[in-house]
Order: C-alpha cells, then sequence, then structure tokens
C-alpha cells in the first residue's frame, strides 16, 4: 500500500498542479488532504475544485479540516492589530481569499473532517486531533503528547499539518509526521521570509507490516503563482510576488 499526504495549499493552484503531476507518477493508492485548501493565495476556488475532483481523476482520498478551511465556513472578523509583522496585508489578503470562494465550494469544504483515520496504523488531523490550530512540533511538550494520546488512540502514526514544516519525530512507540506545505513552505533568507517555488509532501510505502516515509519536494516556476496574484488583482499583489522565488 501506498498513501500520498499533503498540506497547506493555501490557494497555490501552480504548486498543487506540480503535486498531481507528481502523484501521477508515484501512483498512491490513497490520498490524504490535511486542510488549508484555498485561504492566502491567488487560486482560492480553483484549489477547492481541484482538491474535490481528486476521488475522480485519481484514487480514493479524504481531506481534514484545517483552521483556514474553518474560517471560510465563518463570518470574516474585524482586523485587531496585535503588532505583528505585515499583519493588516496579511489580513487584505486573507479578506480577498474568504469573499472570493463561492458558494458550491464552501458546501465542499463543510463536508471536510476534523480527523480522518484511513488505516488502523494511522491519525491525521491539521493542528493536532484536539483543535486545528494546535502547534504539534519538534518542541511539543511529552507530556501534552501523552494528554493527546490518552484521549485520542495509539495508532502507531500521527500525521498533521499546520506548521508547513516537514517533521519525523520519534517517540515511544509512534511517530509524529508533517508533511510540509505545498503552497507556502516559507524559509528564513537574509532575515526575510520567502516561499520557495516547490510542493513539498510525503509518501508512506506499506513494506513488511511498516509505513516507511519518503518526503518529497517538487519544484515548478515561481512566476506562475506570481502572475496569479498580479492577475487577479490580490491586495498588496507586489508584495506577495516579491515572496515567491525560485528553489534553490
Amino acid at each position: 500500500m501506498r498513501l500520498a499526504l499533503f498540506s497547506d495549499i493555501h490557494g497555490n493552484l501552480p504548486a498543487l498542479e506540480a503535486l498531481l503531476a507528481d502523484l501521477r507518477i508515484q501512483a498512491p493508492d490513497f490520498l490524504l488532504c490535511l486542510g488549508d485548501v484555498a485561504m492566502t493565495g491567488p487560486f482560492p476556488n480553483e484549489c477547492l475544485q481541484a482538491v474535490a475532483a481528486l476521488d475522480c481523476d485519481l484514487v480514493s482520498s479524504g481531506v481534514v479540516m484545517g483552521n483556514a478551511d474553518q474560517a471560510l465556513l465563518e463570518p470574516l472578523p474585524a482586523f485587531v492589530p496585535r503588532g505583528l509583522p505585515d499583519e493588516q496585508e496579511i489580513y487584505d489578503l486573507d479578506a480577498w481569499s474568504h469573499a472570493a470562494v463561492g458558494e458550491k465550494e464552501r458546501e465542499w469544504v463543510r463536508a471536510y473532517q476534523p480527523t480522518l483515520r484511513p488505516t488502523p496504523e494511522l491519525l491525521a488531523f491539521h493542528g493536532s486531533p484536539a483543535s486545528n490550530t494546535e502547534v504539534l512540533d519538534a518542541g511539543s511538550p511529552q507530556e501534552r503528547l501523552n494528554q493527546l494520546r490518552a484521549e485520542y488512540g495509539d495508532a502507531p502514526l500521527w500525521i498533521g499539518g499546520h506548521t508547513h514544516r516537514p517533521l519525523l519525530r520519534s517517540l515511544d512507540g509512534w511517530t509524529l509526521l508533517n508533511p510540509g506545505s505545498v503552497g507556502m513552505p516559507f524559509e528564513l533568507r537574509n532575515g526575510h521570509y520567502v516561499n520557495p517555488a516547490r510542493a513539498d509532501y510525503l509518501i508512506l510505502d506499506l513494506v513488511a507490516g511498516v509505513f516507511q516515509p519518503q518526503f518529497r519536494q517538487v519544484p515548478y516556476a515561481p512566476r506562475r503563482v506570481q502572475n496569479g496574484f498580479l492577475g487577479a488583482k490580490v491586495p498588496h499583489a507586489a508584495k506577495w510576488v516579491a515572496e515567491w522565488v525560485d528553489v534553490r
């Protein structure tokens, strides 16, 4: 059995298309999207449509509800300054995304699930099984992980998104994984955060009864997403164009 898991597309259709092209080569048996499909990018509806079509075009699939997906189903809150970098620009971009998504696409989002368990060995979620905004990463306290395991079960593989950072954390009898981000795999360059034009995701192969992880990175041309921001007349488009860069 081969599973493909991906997360945090954030309205980046060129990245999603690069991922799907690679998936056709990798030929997984099951696809699992860990959420945050549409918000914060120039192609929100197109990404929701592409994810909705996965069952028809490739193989069986499932989608977890991310925090940005949930935001599409709720009224957009008023902007509240918190003193964070670029917070007004990010709010304006999210507001544009929120307004751009159609009602048919929102209906698809309503079907996303808080958690999924496609096999007995695997529990999938966005942030954590308890909350799609909780961060589980290399620094998460063991005490908190024990609390979650007691409440949500002892599957040997837990896989989440939300952080946009690939992760393989081996623990006592189980593993915490994160495939990274398809659409916004940010990194720090010369004191500034940028998004390299690559789609990060994870393959799991069942070998002798154990799932073996393979982290994959699929490059694409940054100009395609840059043109998307400009063509859609997204707020502060020039800023977002400058943040998408070639893979080193």
